[in-house]
């Protein structure tokens, strides 16, 4: 069985503790997926570009960079399971919803958390509800523990 569990910052720790429970005392190959959010990593780029000036060369990684490092790391801490690790950023105008779900084509489940106001129709923001709503795959969805 391949669990794919999609990280998202602030919500990530349900998820991995959805998926270990999942995945203890199975045969099942976890893998731990974050999708670069490519308004936010503009947005580190053109404050670079800003704070350095005209002439200014921008930094090669950005923050987010170090950040997503960061978080994976955390996860795979967190899980206490072998695993592996997929960080993919959109390219061109692709979303982040279209990466996930085609994060999906080889997983027999994907694990994520709602990221909406709780509870109530809001319970998942719109990229998440794609997900759900497209993902080839069984998903297992979690409330955001805290």
């Amino acid at each position: 069985m391949r669990v794919l569990v999609w990280l998202t910052e602030g919500t990530w720790e349900a998820a991995v503790d959805a998926a270990r429970e999942l995945a203890s005392g199975r045969d099942a190959e976890v893998v731990l997926l974050h999708v670069d959010d490519v308004a936010t990593a503009d947005a580190w780029s053109a404050a670079s570009a800003g704070l350095l000036g005209r002439g200014g060369a921008a930094p090669s990684a950005t923050p987010l960079a170090g950040a997503t490092r960061q978080l994976l790391e955390a996860a795979e801490l967190r899980l206490g399971l072998p695993s592996s690790t997929d960080e993919r950023a959109p390219h061109g105008h692709e979303r982040v919803e279209t990466v996930v779900v085609d994060a999906c084509r080889d997983a027999d489940v994907l694990v994520c958390s709602r990221d909406g106001d709780r509870p109530g129709p809001h319970s998942l923001a719109p990229p998440t509800r794609f997900v759900v709503d497209h993902a080839p795959c069984d998903v297992v969805l979690v409330w955001a523990r805290g």
